[in-house]
């Protein structure tokens, strides 16, 4: 059960919680630790509707999550249910930053030497606007400094060809504003085969760009691990004398060691964890969660956004 990975967390690092679902079993699982369990009828299933979620006929245990961290309660909220549904009551129940229409989801890709890559959106928004894109440029550079510790983070733009002509042509305006954006440390147009190498530190593109591109390395990463399985199942001696070696490859493929993604552009924190993860996976999009609140995420993407509203004031 999820449950079990929050308390796991909350266990090593003393965080307090309010687990939100089935009363009666998450309190067999609390036991007589301090967290507060907070009942609610059912959680929301793909087949459910957003529309009804939104207007309260779901009595689901995501709206409630995200109504404590709206009545200051909680202070993040971690999520492994329907993403639709858990932006559209993110963006309704939570205020956004300011200059902010849409949440971006974000998380970095881990590369050559252990570099971080963040790439947002991954899938809160199908499509955007040149001006959208451009908001996440310096949304996705905050959460570099704040989470990574870069200093002037370089911002790559995913498209398919490196040349300024080639893209759709919301992508290449978005290019324009960037590359005209003094805030921003712009390195222009990335491909997706680029996104491992270090050549940037933030990724930027629509919400179905980047979703197919967190599957397709998902897929890649299940691959991988398939085989190396296979080609050292009977390889009996090797596999004594790489133990070491091979645990840490096959942890490096593992993605539930990299699990939890931040909802950006919000007034509070939201992780969106996969569906499919196991007890391993959501403690990590619990510690995700802590991490966020830790470095102030949401405090230094506020005061990005407003010194980019300086430097516009400045010019005008």
């Amino acid at each position: 059960m999820l449950a079990l990975g929050a308390l796991d967390l909350a266990e090593a690092h003393g965080v307090e919680l309010a687990l939100v679902g089935d009363a009666e079993r998450l309190a067999s699982l609390v036991g007589t630790r301090s967290h507060r369990v907070v009942g609610a009828a059912r959680a929301i299933t793909h087949d459910d509707s957003v529309r009804d979620a939104l207007r309260g006929k779901i009595d689901s245990s995501m709206r409630r999550a995200i109504t404590l961290v709206a009545a200051g309660e909680a202070d993040a909220v971690v999520s492994a249910g329907n993403t639709g549904a858990l932006m559209a009551l993110s963006r309704h129940l939570l205020p956004m930053l300011p200059g902010i229409d849409r949440p971006a989801i974000v998380k970095p890709f881990v590369g050559r030497g252990g570099a971080r890559c963040w790439v947002l959106d991954l899938g809160a928004n199908l499509s955007c606007t040149a001006e959208q894109l451009h908001r996440f440029g310096r949304m996705g550079a905050a959460v570099a400094e704040a989470a990574g510790g870069v200093t002037a983070p370089r911002v790559g733009l995913l498209n398919v060809g490196v040349e300024h002509s080639k893209g759709p042509r919301e992508v290449r305006a978005a290019a324009e504003r960037m590359a005209a954006d003094e805030g921003l440390s712009f390195a222009g147009f990335v491909e997706a085969n680029e996104l491992f190498d270090g050549k940037v530190d933030v990724v930027v593109c629509d919400g179905f760009a980047g979703n197919v591109a967190l599957k397709a390395t998902e897929g890649a990463a299940a691959m991988a691990r398939h085989l190396l399985g296979t080609e050292l199942g009977g390889a009996r001696l090797v596999r004594l004398l790489l133990a070491g070696r091979l645990r840490r490859l096959a942890a490096a493929y593992n993605p539930q060691a990299y699990n939890g993604a931040t909802f950006v552009g919000l007034q509070g924190v939201v992780v969106k964890s996969h569906g499919g993860a196991d007890r391993v996976g959501f403690r990590e999009a619990v510690g995700q969660a802590v991490r966020d609140l830790e470095s102030d995420l949401v405090g230094k993407i506020v005061s990005r956004l407003a010194g980019q509203s300086t430097e516009r004031e400045g010019k005008e």
